[in-house]
């Protein structure tokens, strides 16, 4: 399947052909999705929002520029999925309204239901508060099912392919861990200076 996507050929519609075609439809979301799909998310202009769709990357520097330029002074605050605990508390943080208006409208609607005779699933209105001891409570779509297609292997090839494919989302990444270390360190600054107080 990468192989059809950097190829150009790639389509989910089963027998079908796709004549050789470089650029993707932004709607074509499993071959888009491939396509540094993180920093594509993070663009800004239109053309190069097309282009980044575009396997044959004709403008790889431009689309990385934009997206961490974009990562940097359009989003007020950036979690990292590796450091999810880290990332929520300072979300929870920066943001307290949110996770205290949320836990209680979660209370209230669940009093709500109960009131009305319904019986509330536990987790139906849980926030993942202590998510690392308890488990995540949020249902994620392909959690067990094994995969229908590919190899748990990865040749050379493979990996030639995947870095290929990923390489403006790597280099995003790389921009979003010194941005969240900064953060960090501003949150910890911030938390001494009232200790001080």
């Amino acid at each position: 399947m990468l192989k059809e996507v950097v190829s150009g050929v790639f389509t989910k519609e089963a027998n079908h052909t796709r004549e050789r075609d470089y650029l993707y439809d932004p709607n074509d979301s499993c071959a888009v999705q491939m396509i540094g799909h993180q920093a594509t998310n993070l663009l800004s202009s239109p053309g190069l929002y097309t282009v980044a769709n575009d396997v044959s990357f004709p403008r790889e520097q431009d689309i990385v520029e934009e997206a961490v330029r974009n990562l940097r002074e359009e989003l007020t605050w950036i979690g990292l999925t590796d450091r999810i605990e880290e990332s929520v508390n300072s979300f929870r943080e920066i943001f307290p309204f949110l996770a205290e208006n949320l836990t209680e409208l979660a209370l209230n609607l669940t009093e709500e239901f109960e009131k009305q005779g319904e019986q509330v699933d536990d987790e139906l209105f849980s926030l993942p508060f202590n998510y690392t001891d308890t488990g995540c409570r949020f249902e994620h779509r392909n959690a067990g099912r094994d995969p229908e297609c590919g190899t748990e292997e990865m040749d050379d090839e493979t990996i030639e392919l995947v870095s290929r494919i990923s390489n403006r989302d790597v280099a995003v990444y790389k921009a979003a861990q010194e941005r969240f270390e900064i953060q960090q360190e501003v949150l910890r600054e911030f938390k001494e200076s009232l200790e001080e107080r």
